[in-house]
């Protein structure tokens, strides 16, 4: 009898070291991504703070193989940009437009 797992986990870094000393709230400015991107269906998202690098990491849940979790890792040094990667990376829309929308002064506040 072989044993698989039922999860896996994937890990993006995608500009994920890029820092900027401007000052604003990193996790509520990646909350916001999020909602103007909306998610997949059935992915549940966790948001919190990191301590070198944006890191996002993903995966499927347990025994239920239609629904997604993923859990995105702020620093309090992360630009917007590192930030708006990640977010995308989550939702499935890694389009250069969904960056444009992101860092659009609209969005920064």
């Amino acid at each position: 009898m072989t044993h698989r797992a039922d999860w896996e986990i994937e890990e993006h870094e995608e500009a994920a070291d890029e820092a900027s000393d401007e000052a604003f709230d990193r996790l509520a400015f990646a909350a916001r991504a999020l909602e103007m991107l909306r998610l997949p269906p059935r992915t549940t998202v966790a948001i919190c703070e990191g301590c070198a690098r944006v890191r996002v990491a993903t995966g499927r849940n347990w025994g239920r193989r239609d629904e997604r979790w993923a859990m995105v890792s702020v620093p309090p040094n992360a630009s917007r940009r590192a930030i708006a990667l990640a977010v995308a990376n989550v939702a499935g829309r890694g389009a250069p437009w969904a960056l444009d929308v992101l860092l659009a002064p609209e969005a920064a506040e």
